[in-house]
């Protein structure tokens, strides 16, 4: 027991060196060392916003189709006797060029017996004539019988007041005078008749003339010709062939100018023409709206070897929206499409011909201007005056390839962010870096009047 004592006293001392250690380290301890806390920068690329002259433009695309389309029909009946070996497909034919004949034989027969009529008539009009003035002659000599008749009716109507003549004398005079009254009346009334007969005849000639017109007409219509220089298209008889009145003869498309339709929707349409003036577009006759407007249009051509570009014009626009992609298609025209062709390198501007057009408007000084890449939906990153990070909403204008003009929300000379940044969050601080590259790329991108894609 005492030994057991005695162990247990032994702890004590342990106990009290374990508490005099922990006093002294507790003591003498060092304080925390304090750190000194560094927002981070991130670094970005910024360019000011600058004010250049922007050209609004549109790039799309269409089938070249000729602007002048010539469908043959027949506008006579017959066997065609005749065709130009050059009326074929493919072949180049000039205005006035003979494509085919249909037998004229049975509108020469026609001709022959309209003529035939119009002489019957006009010897039956002459014959009325001669009639007339027989009638008249005659109708002079009986005015005189009858003016003698009523003198003979008076001196023997006298001899009888004086008993020198029977009454049966003057009943026989009155009766002549009646007689030769008669007779006055009845060429009277031949005479009235004859204006009526000569405008019947008149009116009969007319009718002839319009028939022997008719058939000349059917005549010249036998002969078919190209109404203008045109590209023959499609061949629809060939010769010995009988043809029925409106059956199709052939098509040729015309050569002297090309048009392609593009497609732009409304909202580009409004950026491409913008003016502040009012115009009344039903005044535009077809050709000027471009003009009017200050639109100006390119056609241009890039396949493999192929290069062309071809001078254009907007002429009109389609009388209606697309019902499907809500867009309106504008009508450009290029002259003299089938000129200054290179074998191999610049061909002609044929039908079928998919091409690329690019329409401009007119210079837009003072515009402001940013990269795409600069324009995150519907907002921009810019750089306060304390390199601190400042989303902002804007509102663009006119869209290019690579840039956007914005017409709300920036002021020139602003800083604004041209380098991905995630995450963006406002206040955060920036490390601005010069980005001379990209404002050099979007200046050139500017004055190039790249068209952007609808």
């Amino acid at each position: 027991m005492r030994s057991d004592f005695v162990k247990k006293l032994l702890f004590i001392p342990a106990i009290a060196i374990g508490i005099a250690v922990m006093y002294v380290l507790i003591k003498h301890r060092a304080d925390p060392e304090k750190l000194q806390f560094e927002e981070t920068r991130t670094a970005v690329r910024v360019i000011d916003v600058p004010s250049l002259t922007v050209v609004p433009s549109f790039r799309g695309y269409g089938n070249v189709k000729p602007s002048q389309v010539w469908n043959g029909v027949a506008q006579v009946a017959g066997k065609v006797i005749a065709v130009d070996p050059s009326f074929k497909r493919g072949a180049i034919g000039s205005a006035g060029q003979f494509l085919m004949q249909i037998d004229p034989a049975d509108y020469e027969l026609a001709i022959a017996r309209v003529e035939t009529d119009i002489e019957a008539t006009r010897a039956r009009i002459a014959e009325i004539e001669i009639q007339e003035k027989n009638s008249l002659a005659s109708l002079k000599i009986e005015q005189e019988s009858l003016q003698i008749s009523k003198a003979e009716l008076q001196r023997k109507q006298s001899l009888v007041a004086q008993g020198a003549a029977s009454s049966s004398e003057v009943e026989k005079e009155q009766r002549n005078v009646l007689a030769q009254s008669q007779s006055v009346q009845a060429l009277e009334n031949t005479l009235s008749l004859y204006p009526v007969e000569r405008r019947r005849l008149d009116a009969e000639l007319t009718r002839l003339k319009t028939q022997l017109d008719e058939a000349k007409l059917n005549i010249d219509r036998t002969r078919i010709t190209l109404p203008f220089t045109a590209r023959i298209s499609d061949v629809a008889v060939e010769q010995f062939q009988f043809v029925r009145q409106g059956d199709k003869l052939g098509t040729a498309d015309g050569i002297s100018r090309a048009e392609i339709e593009v497609q732009m929707p409304l909202w580009r349409i409004a950026a491409l023409i913008r003016s502040e003036g009012v115009t009344d577009i039903s005044e535009l006759r077809d050709g000027a709206i471009g003009e009017r407007l200050g639109i100006t249009a390119r056609v241009n051509l890039e396949r493999d070897t192929l290069f062309a570009e071809w001078e254009g014009r907007v002429a009109r626009f389609t009388d209606s929206l697309d019902l499907e992609t809500r867009t309106l298609g504008i009508i450009v025209e290029v002259d003299n499409p089938y000129a200054g062709v290179r074998p191999g390198i610049r061909p002609p501007l044929v039908k079928g011909m998919f091409v690329d057009v690019e329409l401009r408007g007119r210079p837009r000084p003072d515009s402001l201007a940013i990269p795409r890449d600069a324009f995150h939906g519907q907002q921009v990153y810019l750089v306060d005056s304390d390199n601190r990070l400042q989303r902002r909403a804007i509102k663009t204008g006119i869209s290019g390839v690579s840039y956007y003009t914005v017409i709300e929300g920036l002021t020139g000379g602003e800083r604004i962010v041209v380098s991905d940044l995630t995450p963006a969050i406002d206040g955060m601080l920036l490390d601005p870096i010069d980005d001379p590259d990209t404002a050099a790329r979007l200046a050139e991108a500017v004055s190039a009047n790249a068209g952007g894609a609808p």
